[in-house]
């Protein structure tokens, strides 16, 4: 490609730039609430599940002793309601830190 002199004098027009398309403020917030409460929800399962008989008595552990045994130690059950505090802890820091971009 070679310059001449009328690309010089007349430069090529700028391409556009492609912007994103922001999504409408009342989807932000559904999406915000949808989310809130699926953390807190999930989070609250994690929490309470391993501390229940159904943790315990789950039928399909029972071809896994090895899983079975894994799955009752205490640190293992602390392990997954740990998890569950942190998944409480993110939706509620989500909602908190929440801002409407426009």
């Amino acid at each position: 490609m070679t310059l001449s002199s009328n690309h010089l004098e007349h430069p090529p027009p700028p391409q556009p730039v492609e912007q994103e398309a922001e999504l409408p403020v009342w989807l932000q917030r559904t999406f915000l609430v949808v989310y809130v409460l699926f953390c807190v929800v999930l989070g609250l399962l994690l929490v309470e599940l391993p501390w229940t008989n159904l943790w315990f008595e789950d039928g399909s552990m029972m071809r896994w002793p090895a899983l079975r045994h894994f799955l009752h130690l205490g640190f293992v059950r602390g392990a997954v309601s740990g998890l569950g505090f942190i998944d409480i802890w993110m939706g509620i820091l989500e909602a908190v830190h929440y801002r409407d971009r426009r």
